[in-house]
Protein backbone atom coordinates (compact mmCIF):
# COMPACT_ATOMS: atom_id res chain seq x y z
CA UNK A 1 0.00 0.00 0.00
CA UNK A 2 2.93 2.25 0.34
CA UNK A 3 3.83 2.91 -3.40
CA UNK A 4 0.03 4.37 -3.55
CA UNK A 5 0.48 8.02 -3.77
CA UNK A 6 -2.11 9.88 -2.09
CA UNK A 7 -3.45 13.64 -2.24
CA UNK A 8 -5.49 15.96 -0.26
CA UNK A 9 -8.60 17.67 -1.87
CA UNK A 10 -9.99 20.41 0.57
CA UNK A 11 -8.46 18.44 3.39
CA UNK A 12 -9.75 14.79 2.50
CA UNK A 13 -7.37 11.93 1.42
CA UNK A 14 -7.79 10.33 -2.01
CA UNK A 15 -5.97 7.78 -3.08
CA UNK A 16 -4.61 7.86 -7.27
CA UNK A 17 -5.08 4.14 -7.74
CA UNK A 18 -7.16 2.91 -10.46
CA UNK A 19 -10.35 0.45 -10.79
CA UNK A 20 -8.19 -2.28 -11.90
CA UNK A 21 -5.36 -2.02 -9.34
CA UNK A 22 -8.04 -1.31 -6.27
CA UNK A 23 -9.92 -4.54 -7.39
CA UNK A 24 -5.97 -6.38 -7.57
CA UNK A 25 -5.39 -5.27 -3.71
CA UNK A 26 -9.13 -6.56 -2.16
CA UNK A 27 -7.80 -9.89 -4.24
CA UNK A 28 -4.52 -9.42 -2.39
CA UNK A 29 -5.72 -8.77 1.28
CA UNK A 30 -7.97 -11.78 0.60
CA UNK A 31 -5.01 -14.21 0.21
CA UNK A 32 -2.38 -12.59 2.40
CA UNK A 33 -5.38 -11.97 5.07
CA UNK A 34 -4.19 -8.99 5.57
CA UNK A 35 -6.35 -5.67 7.01
CA UNK A 36 -7.96 -3.25 3.98
CA UNK A 37 -10.47 -0.97 4.83
CA UNK A 38 -11.89 1.14 1.23
CA UNK A 39 -13.92 4.25 1.40
CA UNK A 40 -15.23 5.29 -1.70
CA UNK A 41 -15.81 8.42 -1.21
CA UNK A 42 -17.25 11.85 -3.15
CA UNK A 43 -18.01 15.35 -2.52
CA UNK A 44 -20.03 14.83 0.37
CA UNK A 45 -17.19 12.99 2.36
CA UNK A 46 -15.15 16.30 1.31
CA UNK A 47 -17.78 18.35 3.11
CA UNK A 48 -18.07 16.15 5.98
CA UNK A 49 -14.74 16.20 6.44
CA UNK A 50 -14.31 19.46 6.74
CA UNK A 51 -17.22 19.56 9.27
CA UNK A 52 -15.80 16.68 11.62
CA UNK A 53 -12.31 16.99 12.95
CA UNK A 54 -13.27 12.91 13.81
CA UNK A 55 -14.10 11.73 10.04
CA UNK A 56 -11.48 13.37 8.88
CA UNK A 57 -8.72 11.87 11.50
CA UNK A 58 -11.02 8.34 10.47
CA UNK A 59 -10.45 9.12 6.42
CA UNK A 60 -6.94 9.98 6.69
CA UNK A 61 -6.25 6.36 8.75
CA UNK A 62 -8.46 4.55 6.11
CA UNK A 63 -6.15 2.38 3.56
CA UNK A 64 -7.70 3.43 0.98
CA UNK A 65 -9.92 6.09 -0.12
CA UNK A 66 -10.87 6.13 -3.43
CA UNK A 67 -12.70 8.87 -5.96
CA UNK A 68 -16.35 7.13 -6.44
CA UNK A 69 -17.68 10.60 -8.60
CA UNK A 70 -16.28 12.02 -11.37
CA UNK A 71 -16.56 15.39 -9.79
CA UNK A 72 -13.83 14.38 -7.56
CA UNK A 73 -11.52 13.41 -10.52
CA UNK A 74 -12.47 16.48 -12.24
CA UNK A 75 -11.53 18.67 -8.81
CA UNK A 76 -8.35 17.13 -8.43
CA UNK A 77 -7.21 17.67 -11.71
CA UNK A 78 -7.80 21.57 -11.17
CA UNK A 79 -6.38 21.33 -7.90
CA UNK A 80 -3.07 20.17 -9.82
CA UNK A 81 -3.14 17.07 -8.15
CA UNK A 82 -4.57 14.67 -10.58
CA UNK A 83 -5.96 10.63 -9.44
CA UNK A 84 -6.23 7.55 -12.16
CA UNK A 85 -9.55 8.10 -12.77
CA UNK A 86 -12.89 7.27 -10.93
CA UNK A 87 -13.23 4.04 -8.85
CA UNK A 88 -17.30 3.44 -9.12
CA UNK A 89 -18.16 1.57 -5.24
CA UNK A 90 -21.46 0.05 -7.24
CA UNK A 91 -18.95 -1.71 -9.50
CA UNK A 92 -16.33 -2.37 -6.65
CA UNK A 93 -19.49 -4.48 -5.28
CA UNK A 94 -20.02 -6.60 -8.19
CA UNK A 95 -16.08 -7.08 -8.55
CA UNK A 96 -15.92 -8.63 -5.09
CA UNK A 97 -18.25 -11.49 -6.25
CA UNK A 98 -15.55 -12.30 -8.64
CA UNK A 99 -12.94 -12.31 -6.21
CA UNK A 100 -15.00 -14.79 -4.04
CA UNK A 101 -15.20 -16.97 -7.14
CA UNK A 102 -11.35 -16.83 -8.13
CA UNK A 103 -10.27 -17.21 -4.57
CA UNK A 104 -12.55 -18.83 -2.58
CA UNK A 105 -13.69 -16.68 0.20
CA UNK A 106 -16.98 -15.75 1.19
CA UNK A 107 -18.97 -12.10 1.21
CA UNK A 108 -20.77 -10.43 3.84
CA UNK A 109 -24.04 -7.90 3.23
CA UNK A 110 -24.67 -5.81 5.82
CA UNK A 111 -27.12 -2.77 6.18
CA UNK A 112 -29.96 -1.51 3.50
CA UNK A 113 -33.63 -1.97 4.08
CA UNK A 114 -34.85 -5.11 4.97
CA UNK A 115 -34.28 -7.69 1.79
CA UNK A 116 -32.42 -5.22 0.03
CA UNK A 117 -29.02 -6.92 0.78
CA UNK A 118 -30.52 -10.54 0.28
CA UNK A 119 -31.57 -9.94 -3.28
CA UNK A 120 -28.32 -8.28 -4.11
CA UNK A 121 -26.47 -11.07 -2.81
CA UNK A 122 -28.31 -12.95 -5.29
CA UNK A 123 -27.84 -11.03 -8.31
CA UNK A 124 -24.38 -11.05 -7.48
CA UNK A 125 -24.24 -14.87 -7.24
CA UNK A 126 -26.39 -15.08 -10.60
CA UNK A 127 -23.58 -12.94 -12.53
CA UNK A 128 -20.71 -14.52 -10.85
CA UNK A 129 -21.56 -18.06 -10.57
CA UNK A 130 -19.40 -20.05 -7.71
CA UNK A 131 -19.52 -16.80 -5.51
CA UNK A 132 -20.33 -17.05 -1.83
CA UNK A 133 -22.58 -14.24 -1.04
CA UNK A 134 -24.96 -13.68 1.93
CA UNK A 135 -26.66 -11.26 3.52
CA UNK A 136 -25.89 -11.05 6.90
CA UNK A 137 -29.99 -9.49 8.78
CA UNK A 138 -28.70 -6.01 10.40
CA UNK A 139 -31.01 -5.09 13.97
CA UNK A 140 -31.98 -1.20 13.28
CA UNK A 141 -30.94 0.36 15.54
CA UNK A 142 -27.39 -0.96 15.19
CA UNK A 143 -26.00 -0.21 18.59
CA UNK A 144 -22.87 -1.93 20.02
CA UNK A 145 -24.43 -5.01 21.51
CA UNK A 146 -26.65 -5.65 17.92
CA UNK A 147 -22.86 -4.62 15.83
CA UNK A 148 -21.25 -7.19 17.92
CA UNK A 149 -24.06 -10.10 17.59
CA UNK A 150 -23.69 -9.28 13.69
CA UNK A 151 -19.65 -9.28 13.89
CA UNK A 152 -19.91 -12.74 15.30
CA UNK A 153 -22.30 -14.15 12.84
CA UNK A 154 -20.04 -12.70 9.94
CA UNK A 155 -16.97 -14.82 11.65
CA UNK A 156 -18.87 -17.46 11.93
CA UNK A 157 -19.57 -17.40 8.11
CA UNK A 158 -15.94 -16.99 7.54
CA UNK A 159 -16.52 -13.84 5.37
CA UNK A 160 -13.51 -12.65 4.18
CA UNK A 161 -15.04 -9.14 2.71
CA UNK A 162 -17.55 -7.49 4.47
CA UNK A 163 -19.81 -5.06 2.29
CA UNK A 164 -21.33 -2.21 5.08
CA UNK A 165 -24.86 -0.27 3.48
CA UNK A 166 -25.18 1.94 6.75
CA UNK A 167 -24.67 5.42 4.86
CA UNK A 168 -22.08 7.39 5.60
CA UNK A 169 -20.41 8.15 8.03
CA UNK A 170 -21.83 5.55 10.10
CA UNK A 171 -20.61 2.89 7.72
CA UNK A 172 -17.20 3.96 7.53
CA UNK A 173 -17.27 4.32 11.44
CA UNK A 174 -18.73 0.72 11.46
CA UNK A 175 -15.95 -0.91 9.73
CA UNK A 176 -12.97 0.75 11.25
CA UNK A 177 -14.83 -0.50 14.56
CA UNK A 178 -15.78 -4.11 13.41
CA UNK A 179 -13.96 -5.54 10.62
CA UNK A 180 -11.33 -6.98 13.20
CA UNK A 181 -14.07 -8.49 15.50
CA UNK A 182 -15.80 -9.88 12.01
CA UNK A 183 -12.43 -12.09 11.30
CA UNK A 184 -12.39 -10.48 7.88
CA UNK A 185 -9.54 -8.70 6.10
CA UNK A 186 -11.72 -6.33 3.48
CA UNK A 187 -14.60 -3.90 4.43
CA UNK A 188 -16.08 -1.47 1.84
CA UNK A 189 -18.93 0.78 3.01
CA UNK A 190 -20.86 1.00 -0.24
CA UNK A 191 -23.63 3.26 0.58
CA UNK A 192 -26.89 2.60 -1.52
CA UNK A 193 -24.96 0.16 -4.06
CA UNK A 194 -27.25 -2.89 -2.45
CA UNK A 195 -30.34 -0.37 -3.82
CA UNK A 196 -28.75 -0.25 -7.09
CA UNK A 197 -27.48 -3.88 -7.48
CA UNK A 198 -30.94 -5.54 -5.95
CA UNK A 199 -32.81 -3.35 -8.67
CA UNK A 200 -34.48 -1.32 -6.14
CA UNK A 201 -32.99 1.80 -7.15
CA UNK A 202 -31.84 2.31 -11.30
CA UNK A 203 -28.32 3.22 -11.76
CA UNK A 204 -28.16 6.61 -13.73
CA UNK A 205 -26.71 5.84 -17.68
CA UNK A 206 -23.51 5.86 -18.82
CA UNK A 207 -23.35 9.37 -20.33
CA UNK A 208 -24.52 10.98 -17.10
CA UNK A 209 -22.29 9.31 -15.33
CA UNK A 210 -19.61 10.58 -17.46
CA UNK A 211 -20.71 14.02 -17.47
CA UNK A 212 -20.57 13.89 -13.53
CA UNK A 213 -24.21 14.20 -13.15
CA UNK A 214 -25.14 11.06 -11.16
CA UNK A 215 -25.70 13.27 -8.12
CA UNK A 216 -28.05 15.27 -9.86
CA UNK A 217 -29.99 12.12 -11.59
CA UNK A 218 -30.49 10.38 -7.82
CA UNK A 219 -31.55 14.07 -6.35
CA UNK A 220 -35.00 13.91 -8.98
CA UNK A 221 -35.73 10.11 -8.23
CA UNK A 222 -35.05 11.15 -4.71
CA UNK A 223 -35.62 15.31 -3.93
CA UNK A 224 -36.81 14.58 -0.09
CA UNK A 225 -34.39 12.41 0.95
CA UNK A 226 -31.08 14.19 -1.50
CA UNK A 227 -31.95 17.64 -2.49
CA UNK A 228 -31.31 18.98 0.84
CA UNK A 229 -27.51 16.75 1.04
CA UNK A 230 -26.84 17.84 -2.39
CA UNK A 231 -28.09 21.30 -2.88
CA UNK A 232 -27.71 22.93 1.07
CA UNK A 233 -25.09 20.43 3.29
CA UNK A 234 -22.58 19.93 -0.70
CA UNK A 235 -22.99 23.37 -1.61
CA UNK A 236 -20.07 24.65 0.34
CA UNK A 237 -17.58 22.58 -1.83
CA UNK A 238 -17.64 25.01 -5.09
CA UNK A 239 -17.20 27.30 -2.93
CA UNK A 240 -13.74 26.10 -1.30
CA UNK A 241 -12.90 24.42 -4.13
CA UNK A 242 -12.90 28.06 -6.20
CA UNK A 243 -10.67 29.24 -3.44
CA UNK A 244 -8.20 26.45 -3.57
CA UNK A 245 -7.82 26.71 -7.18
CA UNK A 246 -7.31 30.66 -6.67
CA UNK A 247 -4.55 29.99 -4.22
CA UNK A 248 -2.82 27.43 -5.81
CA UNK A 249 -2.64 30.08 -8.89
CA UNK A 250 -1.98 33.03 -7.56
CA UNK A 251 1.06 31.02 -5.54
CA UNK A 252 2.13 29.87 -8.85
CA UNK A 253 2.51 33.73 -10.34
CA UNK A 254 3.82 35.13 -6.90
CA UNK A 255 7.05 32.51 -7.34
CA UNK A 256 7.58 33.36 -10.50
CA UNK A 257 7.89 36.65 -10.04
Amino acid sequence: MGNIHRVDILGCPFDAISFADTVEHIREAVKARSHLQIVPGSIDFVVRAKRDKLFAELLWSTELVIADGVPIVWSASLLGTPIRGRVSGTELVWKCAEVSVETGCKVALIGAAPGVAGRAALKMMRRYPGAVVEAIPTPFPLGRNESLEVAARIRTLGAAIVLVALGAPKQERWVKEYLDSCGSNVGIGVGSAFDIISGDKPRAPGWVQTMGMEWFYRTLLEPARLGRRYFIEDSPFLLHLVGAVMRNRLGIRWGRA
